[in-house]
């Protein structure tokens, strides 16, 4: 029978190559994977035919704001960070086989706070090289 996973047990961890901490308070993760397709139809064809392109990956993150995001918005949590950091984003935070990894730029933060409701955060990330996926 195949794995399946419980959303409650992700978990997202961003850094340095080989010592990517975990964000705390994630309360949603999503990863956009796409691949572009180039035309190549040529004169006389009767139907339009493509070729694969080049793969890109985009996501989000919602978190809660709170004192121990700190350090993450300071490792690169924030557009002004002038380098890409690695993210590793997992199904199951107990489980490997579940890990998408590689490395992004933030596009976007975004604070959110109201009189009855804790602060949080949603940010927004572009992909820059190659995705690495671990059976999912």
């Amino acid at each position: 029978m195949a794995t399946t996973y419980e959303g409650s047990a992700g978990q997202v961890k961003i850094g340095e190559s080989g010592s990517e901490t975990a964000v705390a308070s994630v309360r949603s993760w999503n990863l956009d994977i796409t691949r572009e397709v180039v035309e190549d139809t040529a004169m006389g064809d009767g139907n339009r035919t493509y070729k694969k392109g080049l793969q890109d990956y985009s996501g989000s993150m919602d978190i809660v704001y709170d004192s121990s995001e700190a350090a993450a918005v300071k490792t690169g949590l924030t557009p002004d960070t002038d380098n890409a950091i690695n993210i590793e984003l997992y199904s199951d935070a107990s489980d490997d086989s579940s890990k998408f990894a590689g490395s992004i730029i933030v596009t976007s933060y975004s604070v959110t706070a109201s009189f009855d409701g804790l602060t949080e955060a949603s940010v927004s990330f572009q992909g820059t090289g190659a995705l690495t996926t671990t059976s999912i």
